[in-house]
């Protein structure tokens, strides 16, 4: 299902990721006396999409019984929210992965020069795989699709585990690249504009008093992590509702950065230096001056979500009750054919019985 209303903000939301982490590199490289020219750029593009184009030629997906081929090489990078729940600062055994509350893929499509994005519901019922802290994974189970950055045993591991369990959950769609950013940052991101400013269009008096319909605050640090994270104790505490509320909250948060950054052409390096101790990441520098131009000079398709059906359940195993999303396969298809160039090529082979 398409959804316009959230995409100039999701998308700004990405760019302002991707912006970010350019401008660092690009000038601490500066520093270094090792900037690469245009060319050189372009020349180390070309070798990685080359690898790309080869890995996805002819690659295929399996959408329910249907199966499908790419007609031509799509990128696709998947970013990340994580909460605070685990222990990311223990090793091996110790270590104790957090949960992905926000996921969205990017779609760039070079030879019909558009983009889009795929927004998916934490709370989908899917394949995770059960990773160990040593990295192997011989077994998976039905989970909401959050938990799969609990496992591993370090912050890349947790990242490569939901990477595995988002193209499992998709047909086997090959993934380019990650970003993830720890809901842990949102103190920094607040302070970093000297408290988001924001007006509420609906009675959030659930999370905070002074959250009145109507009413303009200045987040304080613990306001703003209240409205990105908090869904419990919430009269209506779907994930959904959350989303929305992130979107406020980001869509006011990136407009104080625009008016920060017309002040200070320093403020996005320093917004940088202070977010990036709760980031971890795979995508490297000619990827993202690529990614950057190609979003300022494509077409953008659109923002999307799969529909389904929201419903209490104890699959994780905890004697609880949790949300558990179940994604519609005629929604599922018909959303990754628009995004996608895909050309079915029959019923796909049922799997033989253990």
């Amino acid at each position: 299902m398409k959804t316009n209303k959230t995409l100039r903000i999701v998308l700004e939301i990405i760019f302002a990721i991707l912006a970010i982490i350019l401008i660092y590199v690009v000038i601490r490289y500066w520093e270094q006396g090792d900037v690469h020219t245009g060319q050189e750029l372009t020349e180390a593009y070309t070798d990685t999409q080359i690898q790309v184009s080869a890995r996805d030629e002819g690659t295929t997906i399996v959408l329910g019984n249907r199966e499908y081929q790419m007609t031509h090489p799509v990128r696709t990078y998947l970013f990340l929210g994580t909460d605070a729940s685990g222990n990311e600062g223990g090793t091996g055994e110790e270590y104790q992965g957090s949960m992905a509350d926000t996921l969205m893929l990017l779609v760039i499509d070079e030879q019909e020069e558009t983009y889009g994005i795929l927004q998916l519901n934490r709370d989908t019922i899917t394949d995770v795989p059960l990773m160990q802290a040593d990295g192997s994974a011989n077994a998976s189970a039905q989970l909401q699709l959050c938990t799969a950055h609990w496992y591993g045993g370090n912050p890349k591991q947790s990242c490569e585990n939901t990477v595995n369990a988002v193209s499992d959950m998709l047909g086997g769609l090959p993934i380019d690249g990650y970003y993830a950013l720890s809901m842990n940052a949102m103190s920094k991101l607040n302070e970093a504009v000297d408290g988001v400013k924001m007006t509420f269009t609906e009675d959030l008096t659930e999370l905070d008093p002074q959250m009145k319909s109507g009413a303009t605050l200045t987040l304080t640090d613990e306001q703003a992590e209240k409205l990105m994270h908090a869904r419990y104790g919430m009269s209506d505490d779907r994930n959904v509702k959350r989303m929305g509320r992130q979107r406020l909250f980001l869509d006011a948060f990136l407009k104080q950065v625009r008016e920060k950054q017309a002040k200070d052409s320093n403020f996005i390096i320093k917004l940088y230096d202070s977010l990036h101790p709760y980031s971890t990441e795979d995508i490297n520098m000619n990827a993202l001056t690529k990614l950057i131009n190609q979003m300022g000079d494509f077409a953008a398709k659109g923002t999307y979500t799969i529909d389904g059906e929201t419903k209490l359940g104890q699959k994780l195993g905890d004697s609880q009750e949790h949300w558990e999303f179940y994604m519609d396969e005629d929604s599922l298809d018909t959303t990754m054919n628009t995004l996608y160039p895909l050309t079915y090529i029959g019923a796909a082979e049922e799997e033989p019985e253990e």
